[in-house]
């Protein structure tokens, strides 16, 4: 329910009224003597600047100027006399608003009545956490295992294979690139075979369905055949799952991966390994330090989200649609212009926009807490803090502290820098006050 107020301003009459939390409406009630002195103001302004026949300039009689402008000096009044009142009124209620205020409901007819108007603006909203403390979280396992580690040195070892083409008669088999012409044997609805399409891809990547790829390792490179297949039931295109279609699919080419062995020459060839297992060191140190980030992040979430809960707060719909343009980077052009689309881009973005509203809403509100203990408990960082994390970062990466300064604020890092040392002591202070638990 809309809570409101009455304060004097000046020799204004306005009323605050509260929609939501993050939003205000202002009813304002201008006194016709202060509409009168504005409106002679422009009267007189104009006169003096204009030149009729018969007159010299400035000497126009009023009666006349009134008959010949007297409604664009009505118009400039009602804008002069809104603009400074709302501004008068900003000022004196403090308001700090986040969005241009959007007047509505002028009543003004210059028969030396009042004038009155609305205007409504979103502002920083308020944040009264009453619960930070108590919560239960499960921080997920980190832990790394041979199996990991094995797996990415295995991925390590495919993006430098190499690739030979298949002997004479040899079908391909998962893992072999192929490139392959598919042609739809099925009429449409013109009564005309679809042509011939060209694939390159890999077998065994989930990038054809499954009867598509038995086919296609039934051919030998050169080889052509028709077959019958059948879409899966949860095919993405709902048009075609569960159904069939005859195809002609003829393999042009095929190759196969050579993979190089996994011994100290591979290592070597990474650039900063003497042995391999030197690289397996690094790897799994690599994967510890991710897994604790992920493990450390999911946490952080799962902890906000409980606070999020607790103590339930609105986000102004200005500040969601500023961060959904950041997040899908819709931002302005150089003249602050919105970007062209066309019609089809147009809604294309706007589903997309309304599928990662409620994505936007939930960062929002995380942020926003974060922020708000921080200034509540004084865990801004101190020039110390930023100074001791710069240090132990260039200490990490063989770095001068000096350089990396540099670095970072040339690039304009330092302020995400500072972000990151914030939400740390932030999460510091609430760990301290809640459970963790580790899986």
């Amino acid at each position: 329910m809309a809570e409101h107020s009455t304060a004097p301003v000046s020799e204004l009459r306005v009323e605050v009224l509260e929609p939501t939390s993050w939003s205000r409406r202002l009813s304002i009630t201008v006194p016709s003597e202060r509409v009168r002195r504005v409106r002679q103001s422009v009267s007189s302004k104009i006169a003096g600047n204009v030149r009729l026949p018969g007159f010299r300039k400035g000497k126009t009689p009023a009666s006349l100027v009134e008959r010949q402008f007297g409604q664009a000096i009505e118009q400039e009044t009602v804008d002069r006399v809104i603009q400074e009142a709302y501004r008068e009124a900003l000022d004196s209620g403090e308001f700090q608003p986040i969005t241009q205020g959007q007047v509505e409901h002028v009543h003004y007819h210059g028969d030396g009545g009042d004038l009155h108007f609305e205007v409504q603006f979103e502002v920083q909203p308020t944040l009264e956490l009453a619960r930070t403390e108590g919560f239960q979280v499960v921080r997920p396992a980190d832990a790394v295992g041979d199996e990991d580690v094995d797996s990415l040195l295995e991925r390590l070892r495919t993006e430098r294979a190499t690739l030979h083409s298949l002997e004479e008669g040899q079908k391909p088999d998962y893992g072999d690139l192929v490139l392959v012409e598919i042609t739809n044997l099925d009429e449409t609805a013109e009564g005309e075979a679809a042509e011939a399409s060209e694939y390159r891809f890999e077998l065994g990547e989930g990038q054809a369905i499954p009867d598509i790829e038995a086919a296609i390792m039934s051919l030998a490179p050169g080889e052509e055949g028709e077959f019958t297949v059948t879409f899966p039931e949860d095919f993405a295109d709902e048009a075609q799952a569960g159904q069939q279609q005859r195809l002609r699919i003829r393999v042009q080419e095929a190759r196969r991966k050579d993979l190089p062995e996994l011994d100290d020459e591979f290592a070597k060839g990474l650039g900063e390994f003497e042995s391999m297992e030197a690289l397996r060191t690094r790897v799994r140190g690599d994967l510890a330090s991710d897994a604790t980030k992920r493990a450390d992040a999911a946490m952080r979430d799962a902890l906000v989200q409980q606070i999020v809960d607790a103590n339930p707060f609105d986000v102004p719909q200005s500040m969601v649609d500023r961060y959904l343009g950041y997040m899908m980077g819709d931002a302005p052009d150089r003249d602050g212009n919105p970007r062209k689309r066309s019609p089809e881009e147009e809604e294309r973005f706007s589903q997309l926009r309304t599928i990662m509203r409620p994505q936007a809403e939930s960062a929002l509100k995380r942020m926003m807490v974060v922020e708000h203990i921080a200034a509540r408990e004084g865990l801004r960082p101190t020039a110390d803090d930023v100074d001791a994390r710069v240090e132990a970062l260039a200490e990490q990466h063989g770095r001068t502290p000096s350089d990396l300064w540099v670095e970072l604020e040339r690039s304009g890092q330092m302020q995400a820098l500072e972000a990151e040392i914030l939400e740390d002591k932030v999460f510091e202070h609430l760990r301290a006050r809640n459970t963790v638990e580790q899986a």
